[in-house]
């Protein structure tokens, strides 16, 4: 020992010795004992186990939020629902929802018209997602009573801006894939519309400059892409009617894009592209129409930022195109295995709206939610190879790689890399019988206790 190293406390008790090779500690590295066929099945099992675990606690952690919705202060209420709205984008969890809608119902229109604005804000956020996970017997019920509270969000003066866009878009996302009844859509899209009027020109053709203007422009903007989302998706009948008999109407429409928010600009500009595709013998391609669309294509006006110009610019530039040579821009999407294909202005609308509501459970949700897989234009049906796969961590990715080289004839090579990672994964299984025990006693000993405090 080193001169001024003192010795452990416990130094004298270490018996532990290191093992100079897999068969002194006792491990028979020979592929008789440990063949590729068993090590496939001991990954598999792992695997299997670590899913159930994991989909078990998931649900555990489900039902507590739910509890968690009962809260009496504001702020835990909400931080329930951004926690139940994470939840829902990692899982499909119909099974376990399906005894909590009225229960979800009654906490979402509740926090919708009494709660503020971050519990509106969660709650408008949530809805959508509920409304896709609670299963088809329970969505009439669910729209019945969230449907209303959101509109009266939408336009709730009490509420901040951001709360109002938010509750606009959920609603649109809500309606287009959900809502049925062509009445009722018509009648939304009239709500939608007495929002975004107040950026109509004004009689003598002049844009209205003032600062609510600009300040509610991302709640205008909201309102007038939610229009365009439900236009897109009606009849060709129906969408012609509300293009001649209700506002904005055809006529309305091009005066939007002089509008002082840029957000309203955009919105516009998509809104008069999906109402060309929809009634195309309707709309009219004026000079001045196109002269005014070639000049948002090519602003460079130093008064507006930066980001502002580019964007405007890239969008514009395909809506031109779009008026002049017929050419709407084609998007491949990829949506688990299976390729969803935008090649309109309204399904490229409706599918920034749907992916901009669900987020991440867009992907979890494709393969098991009719609605959605109808909204998106896929088969009914998901095909047998478009299963969505579980996902191994890195050790089991890296096993299962070890095994598949081991098969192919890679064993002098990668003899050593195959024997660590058997070892490593022995280790890992007895690890979790380790914490399957540590948590099965845990539990016992609660059990216990609680019995002896009675």
């Amino acid at each position: 020992m080193p001169k001024g190293k003192r010795k452990g406390k416990y130094e004298h008790r270490r018996t532990e010795q290191e093992y100079s090779s897999e068969e002194d500690a006792g491990i028979d590295m020979t592929n008789d004992n440990y063949s590729e066929t068993s090590g496939q099945s001991d990954l598999k099992s792992i695997h299997d186990e670590g899913e159930n675990d994991s989909q078990e606690k998931l649900e555990e952690k489900v039902l507590e939020i739910i509890d968690g919705l009962s809260a009496r202060a504001n702020a835990a209420r909400a931080s329930a629902l951004v926690s139940l709205r994470a939840a829902l984008q990692r899982r499909y969890l119909a099974p376990v929802l399906s005894n909590q809608r009225a229960t979800l119902a009654d906490h979402v229109a509740r926090a919708l018209r009494r709660g503020r604005d971050a519990e509106r804000r969660a709650a408008a956020a949530v809805a959508p997602l509920l409304a896709l996970q609670i299963g088809e017997e329970g969505t009439e019920e669910f729209m019945a009573e969230v449907r209303p509270a959101l509109v009266a969000a939408c336009t709730d003066k009490t509420s901040s801006l951001e709360t109002r866009a938010e509750c606009c878009s959920s609603l649109a996302a809500l309606c287009y894939l959900l809502e049925e009844d062509v009445n009722e859509i018509l009648e939304i899209m009239q709500m939608y519309e007495t929002i975004f009027s107040s950026c109509y020109l004004k009689g003598d053709g002049s844009v209205k400059v003032s600062g609510a203007a600009v300040e509610e422009g991302a709640w205008c903007g909201a309102a007038l892409d939610a229009w365009s989302v439900l236009l897109g998706g009606l009849p060709a009948p129906a969408a012609q009617h509300a293009l001649q008999a209700a506002p904005p109407g055809w006529a309305r429409l091009p005066g939007l894009l002089r509008a002082a928010a840029l957000d309203v600009r955009l919105a516009a500009g998509a809104a008069l592209a999906v109402a060309h595709e929809a009634a195309p013998h309707l709309a009219e391609r004026p000079h001045e129409l196109l002269d005014l669309l070639e000049q948002l294509a090519r602003d460079s006006h130093k008064y507006r930022a930066k980001r502002d110009r580019k964007l405007q610019r890239a969008t514009f530039r395909d809506i031109l195109k779009y008026f002049e040579e017929d050419a709407a821009p084609s998007v491949a999407v990829r949506v688990g295995a299976e390729t969803l294909q935008c090649d309109t202005w309204a399904a490229l609308g409706a599918y920034a709206a749907l992916a901009a509501a669900l987020g991440a459970g867009l992907q979890a949700l494709a393969p098991h939610a009719r609605p959605l897989r109808a909204a998106l234009g896929l088969d009914d049906v998901l095909p047998a190879d478009a299963l969505p796969k579980a996902k191994l961590n890195k050790l089991q990715r890296v096993t299962q790689q070890t095994f598949h080289n081991e098969h192919n004839g890679h064993s002098v090579l990668l003899r050593p890399l195959y024997r660590c990672m058997c070892v490593m994964l022995q280790h890992l299984q007895n690890t979790a019988a380790c914490k399957a025990r540590t948590l099965a006693r845990n539990k016992n000993r609660d059990k216990r206790s609680a019995a002896l405090a009675l």
